[in-house]
């Protein structure tokens, strides 16, 4: 399954504290290491002795409270900065269905997972309002994006509400094809990237599940993405990934996202909003959307 992963450096004294907030959250394994390029030398028997400042890894369940326990962390230490990444480990398929959604996003997109039909859960669309939704089945696999975290459902909201069916669409960082496939479902023609080769082999199998071939998503690699995005241009940028990347891939994404056309950013939290914006001069940016303290960036390029 897919974890979160949060990494902060923390004094040696504050390590206690720190362990209990992070297991108070759900953490689920620690790993300690060293952050200040010291040399521990053999122990006396009995000691434990510890790097005057540590380098903390959690791996937490998907919807852990990342802004409380960034809140909580910070209470204890002050100004901390805090890493957050996604990890998969090699049980995700024995797992996956335990993170399944099964939900409606702006009464257009219907997310079921894969065999729901086979086992009665999709009822065509009767119990969720009438039939008229779109069905998008998903089995995430080893690729980041069941639907299940703030972040994804966030994206999924925005483009159901919003695309007509006649736009171009960029979904970078594609992970399981989530988003892409959303979009190409609706209408749109959809080119999808991710620098996994998991994730691309997991967008094109989930892609075709769907019924949608080459000419509706077209999914590549990061280096077949960096040969052929020069000249392109799309009506709607969607990417999904991190706070550190969106604001790396900021001149790319503007350079590609045509004038008036949409920029859809998340996987951040609330405190990390304004420095990925401020990154985007070309874009006029309205109020996000918000969930569990994670937002997501809506804007429109004005040049």
């Amino acid at each position: 399954m897919t974890w979160l992963q949060v990494a902060v450096s923390v004094p040696g004294s504050a390590l206690a504290e720190v362990e209990g907030l992070l297991e108070a959250h759900g953490a689920l394994a620690l790993t300690l290491l060293n952050d200040a390029d010291e040399v521990v030398l053999e122990p006396a028997p009995g000691e434990t002795p510890l790097w005057s400042t540590l380098r903390v890894r959690a791996l937490l369940p998907l919807d852990a409270n990342i802004a409380e326990l960034g809140k909580a962390l910070r209470g204890l230490m002050g100004a901390t900065e805090i890493e957050i990444d996604f990890v998969a480990d090699r049980d995700w398929q024995a797992n996956a269905a335990a993170h399944a959604v099964n939900e409606v996003f702006a009464d257009r997109i219907w997310l079921l997972p894969k065999g729901a039909a086979v086992h009665g859960e999709d009822d065509g669309g009767a119990s969720r309002g009438g039939a008229g939704l779109t069905r998008l089945y998903l089995e995430p696999g080893l690729a980041f994006g069941s639907g299940a975290h703030p972040t994804t459902r966030l994206c999924l909201s925005w483009l159901a509400e919003h695309l007509r069916g006649t736009e171009r669409v960029l979904d970078f960082g594609c992970g399981s094809g989530v988003l892409a496939i959303a979009a190409g479902l609706l209408g749109a023609r959809v080119v999808a990237v991710d620098h996994d080769p998991q994730a691309v082999v997991a967008s094109r199998e989930n892609a075709t599940y769907n019924g949608l071939g080459p000419d509706r998503i077209d999914v590549m690699d990061l280096s077949g993405w960096r040969r052929r995005s020069r000249g392109s241009s799309f009506d709607v940028v969607v990417a999904n990934i991190l706070a550190g990347p969106l604001m790396a891939l900021a001149d790319e994404f503007e350079s590609v996202l045509a004038p008036g056309g949409s920029l859809v950013l998340s996987g951040l939290l609330e405190d990390q909003g304004e420095r990925v914006m401020n990154c985007y001069p070309t874009v006029k940016f309205v109020p996000p959307l918000r969930e569990a303290g994670w937002l997501c960036l809506q804007g429109t390029r004005t040049a």
